[in-house]
């Protein structure tokens, strides 16, 4: 799949990739975050970030990669 076919896919139904994909302790990790209070986190955009990069990592896209390509997905899903 190609990022217009995903940018397509999740405009379409964001819900189902973060419950497809979110990775074990992300929403931990994100509570811990909004608990210690020193930034302020869009949640949505958050669980997303973690389960593109989930998805994108199980289609075999390396971490460095992946971490990469998620960004530059959740910057053109701002615009």
């Amino acid at each position: 799949m190609d990022r217009t076919e995903l940018l397509e896919q999740i405009r379409r139904n964001a819900p189902s990739i973060v419950a497809g994909f979110l990775p074990l302790g992300a929403q931990t990790e994100l509570d811990r975050v909004i608990r210690d209070g020193r930034h302020e986190v869009d949640t949505n955009a958050y669980l997303m970030f973690v389960s593109l990069r989930a998805m994108l990592r199980k289609a075999g896209m390396p971490s460095f990669d992946s971490d990469s390509e998620a960004a530059q997905i959740m910057a053109l899903l701002k615009t």
